[in-house]
């Protein structure tokens, strides 16, 4: 049964084997509402999950992904991807044409989060460090 949305767990592939918790850093983006959240959004009609969660990294931060592994029980309704770029982590943030997105950053810690609960990022981040 295919997702209804998709989200980007995104690392770089310079920090492979860090999680949040271990110094290494995660893209976050900032929704004007939602405030931070990972990337993500749901399928368009005949669109593959991978297809997907591809075209909206590339929509909401403007950066090329490779997609390692999916987690398809953390949400009941959406995957949650591990991505990687061959970007560098870096504190300066940027932006995007996306009337949907503020502000786009990597972060070594959970952000302040408005609808999302830090427990969820952390979460996602152990299931990160999981992988091998």
């Amino acid at each position: 049964m295919l997702p209804k949305f998709v989200l980007a767990w995104i690392t770089s592939t310079l920090e492979d084997n860090l999680s949040m918790q271990s110094g290494g850093h995660v893209v976050f983006v900032k929704h004007p509402e939602r405030g931070w959240e990972i990337p993500g959004g749901h399928l368009n009609d005949g669109e593959s999950p991978e297809q997907a969660l591809i075209r909206e990294v590339k929509e909401e931060t403007g950066l090329h992904v490779t997609i390692r592994e999916w987690n398809k029980q953390y949400y009941p309704e959406g995957w949650v991807a591990h991505v990687v770029t061959d970007l560098s982590p870096s504190d300066q943030s940027w932006h995007i044409s996306d009337d949907k997105v503020d502000e786009i950053a990597w972060w070594n810690e959970v952000p302040p989060v408005i609808m999302w609960t830090e427990q969820e990022f952390l979460d996602l981040d152990n299931w990160k460090l999981s992988l091998k």
